[in-house]
């Protein structure tokens, strides 16, 4: 249990980082913006953060898969219901669904890969303890 704690601090931390990152760079701009739930940026991407490594964690056992492919798979399904229906729709620019592609790809990998890290699993098994 010990490991998944950390690996859901880890993961929960990358998302964290990243997000904070998207909100320095103002790159939300490019995208629509609606009313914030939680008024403080900081306090909206923690809890953010952490529901996104709960939920994670929960698929990675869930499902078996190993943190890099539950990420992915994750990051695929953001992409293909937000952004690509985003721009079929005309609700978004290509510019600004490009952007958030890589961002998204990025994200999930090294979340994953942080999260196997954290815990110890390797490629092949979901943990080695």
């Amino acid at each position: 249990m010990a490991d998944r704690m950390k690996g859901i601090l880890a993961y929960s931390t990358v998302v964290f980082i990243f997000l904070l990152g998207w909100y320095t760079l103002d790159i939300s701009n490019l995208m629509g913006n609606g009313p914030d739930l939680i008024s403080s940026p900081t306090l909206s991407f923690v809890a953010i953060a952490i529901v996104t490594g709960l939920f994670f964690d929960f698929l990675v056992e869930y499902t078996g898969l190993t943190a890099v492919k539950t990420a992915m798979t994750m990051g695929a399904v953001r992409i293909l219901f937000y952004d690509i229906f985003g721009i079929m729709s005309g609700s978004q620019d290509i510019t600004g669904a490009v952007v958030d592609i890589l961002f998204t790809l990025i994200l999930s990998y090294v979340a994953g890969k942080t999260y196997e890290k954290v815990t110890g699993q390797t490629s092949t098994s979901t943990f080695t303890t």
